[in-house]
């Protein structure tokens, strides 16, 4: 079983509501939900089921048309799953909740019974659609996850020593020696490869064969792409359309996501719809322009401008790159060893976005013109979060660090509000002009 930090999370939940209420982990396709939620039935509790909601028998899912007796409930609901009842403290998961919408309504007078805990997973879109004919008990709680991040990645790989020697070095804001360096840089390369989903990971960790973990990952495209299909054609919006279009936006490194590249406006129902879904779907990341960092990043969002990331390096990595068996693992080798020529700049963009999701920041973008020196000039901050009452500017860098000049004129437009600043690059942890210029393998140890 792959370590993942959300089982921390769990057994907190589990120690903290002590069974009064039920927790809904929220999350994309094949990250992993059922997967840990069965190891946390397993090793935390005295016994526990799975109830796959999307392929029980109709008997199961009629047990919840009526819970008027508790007890005639569980009697018809262990006689359906055709097991003997569960002893008290048990755990239940209700995977794939979305199949079962009354299965979701009873939680109410499941937990107020108080004999079993209750997981339930699924997918959000379906699960919000499915919402309209019940109510929504106040005694569900929700948690989010997400693909493994690159300290859970590190782990998965035997790696452990090496994640918490990085996470003192910065803490201790002490670099790596050039040789360290250079190693640690190649295996955050092998995650921008592999990414941080579990099967994908599993297999990359079983054979080190490049190819079969690109079949992996293509098979997770392949339900991704069927998803979004399914989506469109059940609400009419054009999920499909901006997720193919999402890599050329990516490569060109767009200030934004250009809307009218698919022949839709940004302030559009049918647009604005898309974004719902796509954003309900976890398939991508939207990070939202902030139209002034001073005053408050929701309060001043700008629904109009926004870039997306795919939830996963990896995928992309996958989509971007050829698919042959040649090509694949000559491009894996390469891009590991920083032997490839292409502009990797997107690759190191979407993995930042990703890991600052990861580590609970809501990440946001800042651009603006102003006169400088008399010339009218444009500039962006790639990424801004708050954190202990200070924005926390980070521009990212690929390679060489050529300009700051971004950086630097937002530090003198909002000074009093800044805290830390950073640029993400895939040089060694530095420190310079008031500034952390900060390795990527490092960024996971913000919190």
């Amino acid at each position: 079983m792959l370590r993942r930090k959300i089982y921390e999370d769990l057994k907190k939940w589990k120690e903290e509501s002590n069974g009064s209420s039920a927790l809904l982990i929220e999350g994309a396709r094949r990250v992993g939900k059922t997967m840990i939620a069965e190891y946390f039935g397993e090793n935390e509790f005295p016994k526990y089921r799975t109830i796959d909601f999307s392929k029980e028998s109709i008997d199961v899912l009629n047990c919840f048309n009526d819970l008027s007796d508790i007890e005639k409930f569980f009697e018809k609901l262990f006689l359906a799953l055709r097991i003997s009842a569960l002893p008290k403290g048990s755990l239940l998961i209700f995977d794939e909740i979305q199949f079962c919408p009354k299965a979701r309504q009873a939680i109410k007078s499941l937990v107020a019974d108080g004999r079993y805990f209750y997981l339930e997973t699924g997918s959000l879109v379906s699960i919000k659609e499915n919402t309209l004919d019940i109510l929504i008990p106040s005694e569900e709680e929700n948690i989010k996850m997400y693909p493994m991040d690159y300290e859970e990645f590190l782990w998965a790989c035997g790696l452990d020593y090496e994640a918490e020697t990085i996470l003192n070095h910065f803490n201790e804001r002490v670099p790596f020696d050039s040789d360290i360096h250079r190693s640690l840089m190649q295996n955050f390369r092998t995650y921008l490869a592999v990414g941080g989903m579990p099967k994908v990971v599993d297999t990359y960790i079983t054979t080190h064969d490049f190819y079969a973990v690109d079949r992996e990952k293509k098979k997770i495209l392949k339900l991704y792409e069927e998803d979004l299909r399914k989506i469109d054609n059940k609400f009419g919006t054009i999920c499909y359309i901006v997720w193919k279009q999402m890599p050329t936006m990516l490569s060109k490194h767009s200030t934004r996501f250009i809307v009218s590249s698919t022949n839709e406006r940004a302030d559009s129902i049918l647009f604005s719809n898309t974004m719902e879904k796509l954003i309900e779907s976890k398939m991508v990341l939207a990070v939202y322009k902030c139209n002034d960092p001073s005053s408050g990043y929701t309060l001043t969002k700008d629904s109009g401008f926004f870039k997306l990331y795919f939830n996963d390096v990896g995928l992309f990595t996958t989509i971007i790159y050829p698919n042959t068996v040649n090509d694949t693992q000559d491009i894996y080798q390469r891009l590991i060893f920083d032997k490839l020529k292409a502009n990797l700049g997107m690759l190191f963009e979407n993995v930042s976005a990703q890991m600052l999701v990861a580590n609970s920041f809501e990440p946001y973008y800042y651009s603006w013109e102003q006169y400088t020196n008399n010339v009218k000039k444009k500039y962006e901050i790639d990424f801004i979060i708050y954190k202990n009452g200070k924005t926390i500017p980070f521009e990212v860098k690929s390679r060489n660090v050529s300009s700051k000049e971004s950086l630097d004129e937002f530090r003198k437009k909002y000074a009093k509000r800044i805290g830390e600043k950073y640029i993400v690059h895939i040089k060694k942890l530095s420190y310079g002009d008031n500034l952390t210029f900060l390795p990527y393998y490092m960024l996971f140890a913000l919190k």
